[in-house]
Formats: C-alpha cells, sequence, structure tokens
C-alpha cells in the first residue's frame, strides 16, 4: 500500500505531460518529455519489486511465526528481503539453465508438432520443479538454512498437488486479468488499479501458496 501511495504521488510529481496522451494507443507522442517518464518508470518499478519483497517477506513470518506488525506496517526486514531476492535470482538461474538443453533442441530439430508438444510438457515440469524449490523463499523469509537438495526431497509428493493448484491459480488470475483490461481504457485510473491489483493482490496469493507448501511439506504442519 505505500508504494501504491507512492506511485500516485510520483504520478503527480513528476512532470509527465498526460495532456498529451493518446487515449486511443495509450502512447505518448515522440516529443514528450521521455526523460521525465524513464524516471517515472524507474522509480515505479524500484517501488514495486520492494514492495512485493516486503509483502512476501511479511506474510511468511506472519502466517510461519505469527509475527504481528508493532506499528502500522510491518517491520521492513532489509536483510530478509536481500535474501529472499538473492534466493529468486538463484531459482531463475536455476530454470534458465535447464531450459537451454530443450531450446538448443527444438533449434536444432526446427520446430513442428512434436517438437511443440515436448516443450509444453517439458515446460510443465520446470514450472513444478521451480515451484518444489521455491519453498526456499519462505526460509529465507524465516532466516532458516533450506538448501536446494533438501527442498526438492521434502516436496517429493508434492507434484499432483502443485499442477492442480496451478490451473486453478491461472484461471483465477486469467478472469481477473480480463476485467482488468477492460479498466484499462481509462487512462489513468485504469493503470492505478492494475498496479493495485499486481502489488498486493496476486503476490499474496503467490506468496500464500508458497507459505502453505512449506507448512506442510517442511515443518510438517497438518492443514486444517
Amino acid at each position: 500500500m505505500i508504494a501504491t501511495a507512492l506511485t500516485i504521488a510520483l504520478f503527480f510529481l513528476i512532470d509527465i505531460p498526460w495532456d498529451q496522451l493518446d487515449a486511443s494507443t495509450g502512447a505518448f507522442p515522440s516529443t514528450a518529455a521521455n526523460g521525465s517518464f524513464a524516471i517515472l518508470v524507474v522509480c515505479v518499478a524500484i517501488f514495486f519489486v520492494l514492495t512485493m519483497f516486503w509483502i512476501a517477506v511479511s506474510w511468511h513470518r506472519f502466517i510461519l511465526l505469527t509475527e504481528y506488525p508493532s506499528g502500522i506496517f510491518p517491520a521492513f526486514r532489509f536483510d530478509r528481503i536481500l535474501a529472499y531476492l538473492g534466493r529468486i535470482l538463484l531459482l531463475g538461474l536455476l530454470m534458465g539453465v535447464a531450459f537451454l538443453p530443450m531450446s538448443v533442441l527444438l533449434l536444432a530439430t526446427g520446430g513442428g508438432a512434436f517438437s511443440a508438444a515436448v516443450m509444453v510438457v517439458y515446460a510443465i515440469f520446470l514450472i513444478v520443479a521451480f515451484y518444489r524449490l521455491s519453498v526456499i523463499l519462505p526460509a529465507a523469509a524465516l532466516g532458516e538454512p533450506l538448501s536446494l537438495s533438501n527442498a526438492w526431497g521434502s516436496t517429493s509428493s508434492a507434484g499432483g498437488a502443485i499442477i492442480v493448484l496451478l490451473v486453478v491459480n491461472a484461471l483465477f488470475q486469467f478472469l481477473v486479468q480480463m476485467v482488468f483490461s477492460l479498466l484499462a481504457i481509462i487512462p489513468i485510473l485504469g493503470i492505478l488499479l492494475t498496479l493495485l491489483f499486481s502489488m498486493l493482490v496476486l503476490p499474496l496469493i503467490n506468496v500464500s501458496i508458497l507459505t502453505t507448501m512449506y507448512g506442510v511439506f517442511i515443518e510438517k504442519r497438518e492443514l486444517d
């Protein structure tokens, strides 16, 4: 919510020529203040990333440690946020490396229906693998050591449940995105509502999935 408020403030504080915005295309003329707009994009991106990780770390700690905020907002634990970011980069690197062999194979075979089908199956495998390994993220938020091998072994029985969760989550996000796409025709309000949904609702859904997986597969809690 803080980042959303700051984003709204930036829309008014930074000298963006909103009167020159083309409502049909959502673009500014080439002569518009590109420098100011670039500053806005960079600032929004920084606020977005910090807020996402702040929400994630705070939510993990609230659910798993019953850690309540001492004031209006939860504690900003910069060390845990950095640890969280580091593990996300590690997972991204691993997924990128794992996807390379299939990409090379697809290029070598020249595509085709069979290669595309194999690519889809392999992509699903990588997504499931990503979620299985992602239990290291709540561990980072809590400050608990958890290796990739331990994460993989602990979630060995989670494949089917992850696929079901991904399907339901994808359908929900698709429906909601359709609604917000309709609101996008409103130049400023549509953008702000989309930012609010992207920065608050979607992260909490995905973070809640990881929190539940950590509690069930790592801490061996029972689902109520």
